[in-house]
């Protein structure tokens, strides 16, 4: 960009969000999943929304990221929001909205606690797995009136299907097909860009249907209790938390994503299920795209009689003391 249109454009005070806004619209091509986690990131920093981006300074930003930090030990929150203001200084630096020495980038190293847990924890050995399951199924008792019926339904049903955390979140009536016993999660809003098959086990069909019950005229399978409105990342956090704690378990110690982990351990160790197979059901990527697509067509019989499997083994756990 030329000096003049540098020096015109930074002379009109721009807001944190403002600019963080203008950075987020020149990144399109991202998953839902990926633009609904930087939209709560932002949501924490309103501390930050009014001040005029060249204005920022680092005690500033630390004061934010420290209240982020305390509201329940979120240390990983806030080294997200850390690096999302990082990101947002460094576009407004280059797009001429300050000088490249009035930010203060790089200097806030050390700031923050460092992350205690692995964001993508899981249990995976078989006794633990077996007793999370029923607790999870104990939630809503021992929850009371913080336990979300969606949020209820959502844990019973991710432990089956083990996607991805937003995945579920977003999971749509429209998808769903009890004829076939199948779920098709259209290619926007997966990971990888490509359209996905969950087979449905008797039980999530089960789980499903009595869901169906309470939402079936919306647009969402599991929704929170305003009318459609996704579940958020968030509320599945703290619900998962809440069952841990009660279990005598750490904070932490089993996340939304690690259902995908303890899926892919057990199943092949404790099972016996091919590796190819169950990464074709954890849609990972594959070096040949067409011949992913082939073998989602072809297998799929196959991930119909392990997902049945699975689910045949979870409900083995849950009897085992």
């Amino acid at each position: 960009m030329p000096p003049a249109a540098v020096t015109s454009r930074a002379v009109v005070p721009q807001s944190f969000l403002a600019v963080a806004r203008e950075y987020f619209s020149t990144q399109d091509d991202i998953a839902e999943s990926t633009a609904e986690k930087r939209e709560y990131l932002l949501q924490q920093l309103q501390a930050l929304h009014a001040t005029p981006i060249a204005e920022l300074t680092t005690p500033g930003i630390v004061r934010a990221l420290s209240a982020i930090e305390a509201k329940d030990d979120r240390r990983e929150t806030a080294h997200r929001c850390g690096m999302l203001v990082g990101r947002v200084t460094r576009f407004a630096v280059n797009h001429g909205y300050a000088a490249v020495n009035a930010l203060p980038m790089g200097q806030l190293k050390g700031a923050l606690k460092p992350v205690k847990t692995d964001s993508h924890a899981a249990i995976v050995e078989p006794e633990r797995f077996g007793k999370l399951l029923k607790f999870i199924d104990l939630y809503a008792d021992f929850a009371g009136s913080r336990a979300q019926p969606g949020v209820t339904m959502a844990l019973r049903l991710a432990p089956l299907v083990f996607v991805r955390p937003g995945e579920l979140r977003k999971m749509e009536w429209s998808e769903v097909n009890f004829d076939k016993a199948e779920w098709v999660i259209p290619a926007e809003k997966m990971k990888m860009r490509r359209l996905h098959v969950v087979p449905l086990s008797k039980q999530s069909i089960v789980i499903l249907r009595a869901a169906h019950i309470v939402t079936g005229k919306d647009r969402y399978c599991f929704r929170t209790r305003r009318l459609d409105e996704a579940l958020s990342e968030n509320g599945f956090r703290e619900a998962l938390n809440t069952i841990l704690g009660a279990m005598g378990e750490p904070r932490g110690a089993h996340t939304m994503h690690g259902f995908r982990s303890s899926a892919s351990t057990l199943l092949n160790g404790e099972l016996g299920i091919n590796s190819a197979l169950i990464e074709l059901q954890l849609a990972h990527a594959k070096a040949d795209k067409v011949a992913g697509i082939y073998d989602r067509s072809q297998r799929l019989p196959e991930r119909r009689q392990m997902m049945q499997k699975w689910a045949d083994y979870l409900d083995k756990l849950k009897t085992e003391k």
